[in-house]
């Protein structure tokens, strides 16, 4: 874990004349936001934020250092993070995917080594990872228990399912 922070949302846009702001939090339980206390901003301002109510994949959020709607709209795209020792024990099965950047992967098919993790994404469809290759351009797979990833966290490395067409870097046939 080179970094101690864990990123736990991100703030959508302003709501409202007060500053009120909604989040899209990247938690289990969205309203859990405000269970790990003061979040930080890239930067490393911190906000002591307050849920109002979750609805449609945001978190109505207000702040006490967020006081106007010009103050919330600057917000707007910033990331939201917490202390990573502020978050809840794991299983011995669970993890945190923040844990899993830099970890090496391997097409369990195929037994080819794909590179290492540089990114982790929820775009709406599912987890993806983005793997960086040595001499190619990264490429996205999908992550998921559907994939039956193997994460060994000695050796920093994870096996999983996945389909040759995922890593083919060739253009599809045009007509």
């Amino acid at each position: 874990m080179a970094d101690t922070r864990i990123e736990i949302g991100a703030i959508a846009s302003a709501h409202g004349v007060r500053g009120a702001f909604k989040v899209k939090a990247f938690c289990d339980d969205p309203m859990a936001l405000t269970s790990y206390g003061a979040l930080m901003l890239e930067d490393g301002r911190q906000l002591s934020i307050k849920a109002h109510s979750h609805a449609k994949g945001f978190v109505l959020c207000s702040a006490k250092e967020v006081t106007s709607r010009n103050e919330a709209e600057t917000l707007r795209g910033a990331l939201l993070f917490v202390q990573r020792q502020a978050m809840p024990d794991l299983q011995d099965d669970e993890f945190y995917h923040a844990d899993l950047v830099g970890y090496h992967v391997t097409a369990r098919q195929a037994g080819e080594d794909i590179g290492p993790i540089i990114g982790i994404y929820d775009f709406g469809a599912g987890t993806v990872l983005e793997i960086k290759r040595s001499g190619k351009k990264p490429v996205m797979v999908p992550f998921g228990d559907s994939y039956a990833p193997d994460i060994d966290d000695e050796a920093q490395s994870l096996v999983m399912d996945i389909s040759p067409q995922w890593l083919d870097d060739s253009k599809p046939e045009e007509g």
